[in-house]
């Protein structure tokens, strides 16, 4: 893997399904999502090349599990797939994830979906494809555009939709020293050790 800037080139996952942006500061008017399978690529998205696709079933199901509130930590095996540990907002609108490896140094856990504003970086890439706007965190954090659902869980119970098991409001997925909670104003992941981290909603983000 190669680092290049700000910019990664990410290797295959598991599964990688591509994103479409949700709506609300977290969940206030979301729409939902399509479902869409990602050709891996060595090249990142920029702004002059889309994320390739293969269209998928569409899928008109609300996220899988429970949207009311919890308080407090999550059990981590119920968000086990191969790779890492899965997770969707309530709202579908940003789908995350706590790998067992990291893509690169800084970039072991991260979620994706539409937000706003963009860094002046990947200011072309946020607003031309959304699905490749993203925030890691591993030592410490970053924006990236990706053309890979590389924090993209598996549809679970049978269904098509993916990102994985939905971490409610009020909710906190720790592995490790990561830990990811989940609120009504977004979501925000945090390395416990270096104090790094990120928080993400529709319409602000930002990198700590």
């Amino acid at each position: 893997m190669q680092i290049r800037g700000a910019r990664i080139a990410v290797v295959p996952c598991a599964v990688a399904l591509a994103l479409l942006a949700g709506c609300g500061d977290d969940d206030k008017g979301s729409a939902t999502p399509t479902s869409s399978s990602v050709v891996p690529s060595s090249h990142p998205v920029s702004s002059s090349a889309a994320p390739t696709t293969t269209p998928a079933t569409t899928s008109s199901a609300a996220p899988t599990t429970t949207r009311g509130p919890v308080s407090g930590p999550v059990d981590p095996a119920q968000y086990r797939q191969q790779m890492g540990y899965y997770f969707q907002s309530p709202s579908g609108s940003f789908l995350c994830a706590i790998l067992d490896q990291p893509i690169d140094d800084n970039a072991q856990v991260g979620c994706q979906g539409s937000t706003s504003p963009a860094p002046a970086e990947f200011k072309d890439c946020w607003s031309k494809n959304p699905q490749a706007s993203t925030l890691a965190v591993s030592a410490h954090s970053r924006a990236l555009c990706l053309n890979q659902g590389v924090f993209v869980g598996a549809p679970i119970d049978g269904g098509n939709r993916g990102g994985g098991r939905v971490l409610p409001y009020g909710g906190m997925l720790t592995v490790g020293p990561f830990t990811c909670d989940s609120t009504e104003s977004g979501v925000t992941c945090t390395n416990g050790t270096t104090g790094a981290g990120f928080k993400i909603a529709r319409e602000t983000n930002r990198t700590f």
